[in-house]
């Protein structure tokens, strides 16, 4: 029987090539992954950011609009000012 190479948990044998038992330990490993890389780019990830922002300027503007509308009314809601 197979085991998890996140958790060490057993992997059932519906398929050779599984290595982890569920989607939270498969989504775990390419958040690892993608952070690895990020760190060992950060030129590339930089000009990535760049570009996507250029070909989405207004969405991403809204989306930041709509966080910080967000945070506020969080931080009225509390009373923190």
């Amino acid at each position: 029987m197979k085991v998890c190479q996140v958790c060490g948990k057993p992997i059932d044998f519906t398929s050779r090539a599984k290595k982890y038992c569920s989607p939270e330990c498969r989504a775990r490993v390419k958040y690892e992954k993608d952070r690895a890389w990020l760190a060992a780019h950060p030129g590339k990830a930089a000009e990535y950011s760049r570009k996507y922002y250029a070909a989405n300027a207004e969405q991403c503007k809204q989306a930041k609009k709509d966080a910080y509308r967000q945070k506020a009314l969080e931080r009225y809601k509390t009373g923190d000012t």
